[in-house]
């Protein structure tokens, strides 16, 4: 464990979270609409079982919520009592149209070792969220780290695309943290989300917990028309679970079209 300067959590986490029975739908090569360029061509790797038809994306528009935007968490409320170990407070179902899995929580960066790219508050992911954070709704429908449509997932005005976030890792400053970032999409013949974009990263250490900085990660084309994204930290090499911050999460909605616009500026 690093040694918090005053205020800064302690945590240790040795618990190993369930197994994702999502179904893979990747296989083989895919070309994926962009909001930015015509096509992209996506290699999805060597997963082999049926490919998801990708509906055709809908063109842009100003009616209602549409377009890019950023999940900063700073437009949460958390507590301000100093004398308490972490201050911590599960998210809110939904937020920002989106809903998270049990264990992502907010707080403010000065209760953890990484300052936050933008102020005051930084998101983080608890492994061990069923013992230390309550259950918010429909939390436990969702994989752990995952954050996306949720309930709505079959529903293709709350798909978004996902562009970079910046993340940490709660380590003791010695080794690094592998990051596996993983895509969902909704199947309408499966009634079910399927599995559609990988990618891992590398966290650097954080040497004695000393001037930190969170680790901007872009994430690759295949992260596009997603029902849900999931991010899970781990000890490099040693696959033991850890907890993870995440700041400043860049996203675009991916169905622009004037109603989906409108459903959403409606909807929380």
């Amino acid at each position: 464990m690093f040694s918090p300067r005053p205020g800064h959590f302690k945590t240790a986490v040795n618990a190993i979270p369930e197994e994702s029975n999502k179904t893979t739908a990747l296989g083989k090569r895919q070309i994926i609409p962009s909001l930015f360029r015509s096509t992209r061509t996506v290699n999805t790797g060597a997963l082999a079982t049926p490919t998801v038809a990708l509906p055709r994306e809908p063109g842009p528009s100003s009616c209602g919520e549409s377009g890019n935007f950023t999940l900063t968490f700073d437009d949460t409320v958390v507590g301000d009592d100093d004398q308490v170990l972490l201050v911590a407070n599960g998210m809110h179902n939904p937020y920002h149209h989106l809903f998270y899995a049990n264990g992502y929580t907010y707080i403010p960066d000065k209760w953890e070792p990484y300052p936050s790219i933008s102020q005051p508050n930084i998101a983080m992911f608890l492994p061990l969220a069923g013992i230390l954070l309550p259950n918010t709704p429909f939390a436990g429908t969702m994989l752990p780290g995952e954050l996306g449509a949720g309930p709505r997932a079959s529903v293709n005005a709350y798909w978004f695309n996902a562009y970079s976030a910046y993340f940490g890792c709660a380590l003791n400053g010695v080794t690094p943290c592998t990051l596996r970032i993983t895509g969902y999409r909704y199947d309408s013949t499966l009634k079910k989300e399927v599995l559609v974009a990988e990618q891992n990263a590398t966290l650097a250490a954080c040497w004695g917990y000393i001037n930190c900085r969170l680790t901007q990660i872009f994430f690759n084309d295949g992260f596009q028309a997603l029902s849900g994204i999931q991010f899970k930290a781990y000890t490099y090499n040693l696959n033991i679970p850890q907890v993870h911050m995440m700041d400043n999460l860049q996203l675009g909605w991916y169905n622009n079209t004037c109603s989906a616009g409108i459903l959403r500026i409606g909807h929380s």
